[in-house]
């Protein structure tokens, strides 16, 4: 059977339910809590109008609710574009012309006057979402600055009495980084290296694997293991959600 990242992922959940799946410096989910969280995440963007193929922008750090909507985000058939946040207003607005995103999920803070005054002292320039034509989704309590109608990622990840389990699709586009080439990884690849990476090793449930790298920890949930994020990496870091090196191709 091809290998496809999230029906790995969920089959994994669907097999391990009580045991823990991720946790971070706010808590600990369970499988079967992540599969629930995962499958509402994506049945209520797809409720407000999210739809196969649709891109989101994403610069939310690593942690529960990080990869809980980035997972719902590619179970709704959609693909995760990872922002560095302390580039150029040229460079983001380039990016953005490129990938042509229909979404955005940030952290509240990102969208709020004091990030910005905060970045100004720093010499950094937080993306400029709230210019963007596009959907926005906020982690985080709501903040003055958040663009009206920023859905809720914790209302989004609530769990539904029916859910769509998604359809093993490996040729769908999952995730895009800039490294600083545009490089996009399908469903497919993704999962084929982390098939690899398992094969290689010998993890599985009962152990843990402490990072805030996104290759070690999706090949932990794979396996039935705990993921535990251990630091505070910047909001939509590329290099916490650097993915596996393998069968890559480039934007044109």
């Amino acid at each position: 059977m091809p290998a496809d990242l999230i029906v790995d992922v969920l089959n994994a959940a669907r097999q391990h339910r009580s045991s823990p799946a991720v946790a971070d410096r706010r808590g600990v989910i369970t499988y079967g809590d992540l599969l629930a969280q995962v499958l509402g995440t994506a049945h209520h963007l797809r409720a407000n109008g999210f739809t196969p193929g649709d891109r989101m922008l994403f610069s939310v750090r690593p942690g529960i609710s990080a990869i809980v909507l980035a997972l719902g985000t590619v179970a709704a058939g959609g693909t995760i574009v990872f922002v560095e946040p302390g580039g150029t207003p040229e460079l983001f607005r380039s990016r953005a012309d490129l990938v042509k995103p229909k979404w955005a999920a940030a952290e509240s803070l990102l969208y709020s006057g004091l990030a910005r005054a905060v970045a100004r002292r720093g010499s950094l320039s937080p993306p400029a979402y709230r210019k963007l034509p596009v959907r926005h989704v906020r982690s985080g309590p709501w903040l003055p600055g958040v663009p009206r109608g920023a859905l809720s990622a914790q209302k989004l990840a609530e769990p539904v009495s029916y859910n769509e389990f998604p359809v093993r699709t490996p040729d769908q586009d999952a995730v895009v980084v800039f490294t600083p080439q545009a490089v996009v990884h399908t469903r497919g690849s993704l999962g084929s290296g982390l098939r690899t990476l398992a094969e290689r090793g010998s993890l599985g449930p009962g152990n843990q694997v402490h990072t805030e790298h996104c290759t070690l920890g999706l090949l932990a949930l794979v396996a039935g293991a705990q993921w535990t994020v251990t630091s505070k990496p910047r909001p939509g870091s590329a290099a916490a959600f650097a993915p596996p090196r393998l069968t890559t191709e480039s934007m044109g």
